[in-house]
C-alpha cells in the first residue's frame, strides 16, 4: 500500500502526518522549536533547526505507524509563506532564516510604497500594499545591510524550498509561495520583474517555479537517512499552508468559503481570476488549483483572544484538564448578545477593513449584571461579528462555510458564528486540513489521484450548524453596534500613546 508523507511547518512547530491512499490519516506527530530575536522586529531561526525537527517528526511519526519506509510514495511540505532563507551553489544558508514575523525591513517597505504604484501593484500580486513582512523588502534589506550575504546567495529560498532542496538537491519553489513575496505575478504566473528592477534585484536568484503538486525528484541518500525514509520516495512541491489548508477542506470549487479561527482568523474563498479594476485590501493569493485564485482576509486576534482571556481571567479553570470546555459551557449558559457587553477584537492592531496599528481591543456595555459568562460569551461573538464584516466587505455570500482551526472545536462558538452570519457552518471530519491538502498534492504528483478537485471530493464533514432564526435576529442589533465601534473609538486608538505615557 502507498502512503502520502507530509510536513506542515508553521512559525514554532512542525507536524508530520502519514495519511493512506485513501487520503485516512495514520499518524501525527509534532516537534516545537523556538524563535530567535536578536534585535527589536528581528525575528529568526537557524535553517538546520527546521530540518533536524522535522526529520525528528517523520522518524516519529513512522515509529508510530509502523508502516515501513518502502511503502511510502511521496512527501510533501506545507509550510509557512515569506520566511527567506538565501543558499549558496551548494543549497547551503548563508544566513538564519528570516522569519515572516520579522519586521526588520519597514524602511525599504516605505521606500518601495513610494515608488510602486498601489494599482499595478495589487493587479499584479494581489498584495494591497508592501509592508515590513513582505519579502521584496527584505531581499531589499539584505542587498542594502548585509552585501556580502547578497553576493554570496546562488538563490533566496522560502522554507518549502529549503526542504525540498535539502530532500532533493533541486532549487525549484511554486506560485502559492510566491504570492506573497511582492515579486511574483499572480495573474501570468511568472516573476514581477518590475519590483525586482526598481529594487535592483538579480531574477536569477529566484528558484525555478513548478506547479503545486509535480514530482521534484527522488530523496538523496544523505536526506533519505536522516529522514528515515527510501531514497526512492519522491519529493513533491506543496503548497503554502493557507493554501493547502484550503484545499485539505474542499475549498477548491467558487463559492465554497472557509475560516480558520486559530491564533488570526482567516476567512478564504476560490474565485475565479479576479479583474481587479480597483484597489481593494482584499488579498488575493495564488490558488493550488489551476486557473483559480485565493481570496483571503486575516484578521490578528481572534482565537488568541479567547486564550487570552482564559490565563488572564479564568486561571481557577486552567487548573482542570478540560479549561476550554469550562468556558464553552460558561458561554452557553450566557445569553445571545452578552446582556449588551460587545467585544472588539483587534488587540494587535487592526489590518482589515482598514489599518490601523494603534488599535485595540475593547470591552463596551459592561454593567452590574456583566458576569465572566458573559465576558467568555462575548470573545466568541467580537470574532463572529468580524467573521460577517470580513465576508460582507469580501463580497460573500456564500451558502455555507467550512470552519477550521482550533476554534472549531467549540460547538457553542460554531452556532455563534452561524446566528451573526445567518450561514450554515460546517465542521470538517479531519481537522488537519494543511495535512490533508498536502497530502492531496502529493497524491496527485505521483498519480494516485486524477487531480486534485477527485482528491478533494473526499473531504467528509463531521458536524453542521444551521443559524437559529430568532437568534440571527437578534444579532442584527449586535453587529450594528459593532459595525459602528471602530468609527466611535479611532480617536482614542490614534491617542493611545500619550494616554500610555507616564
Amino acid at each position: 500500500m502507498a502512503y502520502f508523507l507530509t510536513l506542515d511547518v508553521g512559525t514554532t512547530a512542525v507536524k508530520a502526518a502519514l495519511f493512506s491512499h485513501q487520503l485516512k490519516l495514520v499518524a501525527l506527530c509534532g516537534r516545537e522549536y523556538a524563535l530567535e530575536t536578536p534585535r527589536a522586529d528581528w525575528v529568526e531561526v537557524d535553517p538546520n533547526v527546521y530540518w533536524q525537527r522535522a526529520a525528528e517528526a517523520v522518524r516519529d511519526v513512522l515509529a508510530a505507524s509502523g508502516v515501513g519506509a518502502a511503502d511510502i510514495a511521496s512527501i510533501t511540505c506545507a509550510t509557512q509563506g515569506e520566511t527567506l532563507i538565501p543558499v549558496d551553489e551548494a543549497g547551503c544558508a548563508v544566513h538564519n532564516a528570516i522569519v515572516w514575523l520579522d519586521a526588520r525591513a519597514k524602511e525599504e517597505s516605505v521606500w518601495l510604497r513610494e515608488r510602486l504604484d498601489r494599482l499595478a501593484l495589487y493587479r499584479a500580486t494581489g498584495l494591497p500594499e508592501i509592508n515590513g513582512y513582505t519579502p521584496v523588502a527584505k531581499l531589499l534589506w539584505i542587498k542594502r545591510h548585509l552585501p556580502d550575504v547578497y553576493a554570496r546567495t546562488a538563490k533566496f529560498l522560502l522554507l518549502e524550498d529549503y526542504l525540498l532542496c535539502r530532500l532533493t538537491g533541486h532549487c525549484v519553489t511554486n506560485p502559492t509561495l510566491l504570492c506573497t513575496t511582492g515579486y511574483f505575478d499572480i495573474q501570468q504566473g511568472a516573476l514581477w520583474r518590475q519590483s525586482l528592477a526598481l529594487c535592483g534585484l538579480d531574477a536569477q536568484k529566484i528558484p525555478d517555479i513548478l506547479p503545486c503538486g509535480t514530482v521534484v525528484g527522488p530523496l538523496q541518500a544523505r536526506a533519505a537517512a536522516e529522514f528515515g525514509l527510501d531514497a526512492r520516495t519522491v519529493a513533491t512541491t506543496g503548497a503554502m499552508d493557507q493554501v493547502a489548508s484550503a484545499v485539505g477542506s474542499g475549498n477548491t470549487v467558487c463559492g465554497v468559503v472557509t475560516e480558520t479561527t486559530g491564533t488570526c482568523q482567516a476567512v478564504a474563498a476560490t474565485v475565479d481570476q479576479a479583474t481587479f479594476r480597483h484597489w481593494s485590501p482584499v488579498t488575493y493569493y495564488s490558488h493550488a488549483m489551476p486557473g483559480k485564485l485565493l481570496q483571503i482576509v486575516i484578521n490578528q486576534t481572534a482565537g488568541i483572544a479567547y486564550k487570552w482571556f482564559r490565563d488572564e481571567f479564568c486561571r481557577d479553570l486552567t487548573q482542570t484538564e478540560g479549561a476550554f470546555a469550562a468556558m464553552d459551557a460558561l458561554a452557553a449558559g450566557a445569553p445571545a448578545l452578552s446582556r449588551g457587553l460587545i467585544f472588539f477584537p483587534h488587540m494587535t492592531g487592526m489590518q482589515f477593513p482598514v489599518t490601523d496599528e494603534g488599535a485595540r481591543g475593547v470591552f463596551f456595555g459592561m454593567g452590574l449584571d456583566t458576569g465572566r459568562d458573559c465576558f467568555i460569551r462575548a470573545v466568541m461573538e467580537g470574532v463572529g461579528y468580524m467573521l460577517r464584516e470580513s465576508l460582507h466587505a469580501m463580497g460573500l455570500v456564500p451558502q455555507r462555510v467550512i470552519s477550521l482551526g482550533g476554534g472549531a472545536k467549540s460547538g457553542v462558538w460554531g452556532q455563534i458564528k452561524a446566528d451573526i452570519c445567518g450561514v450554515n457552518f460546517c465542521i470538517p471530519q479531519d481537522q488537519e486540513s494543511t495535512s490533508l491538502g498536502a497530502a492531496m498534492l502529493g497524491g496527485c504528483a505521483v498519480g494516485t489521484f486524477a487531480d486534485l478537485q477527485a482528491a478533494a471530493g473526499q473531504v467528509a464533514i463531521r458536524r453542521s450548524f444551521a443559524p437559529d432564526a430568532a437568534q440571527s435576529a437578534r444579532y442584527e442589533a449586535g453587529y450594528t453596534a459593532y459595525s459602528r465601534m471602530y468609527e466611535q473609538f479611532a480617536p482614542l486608538f490614534a491617542q493611545g500613546e500619550k494616554i500610555g505615557e507616564e
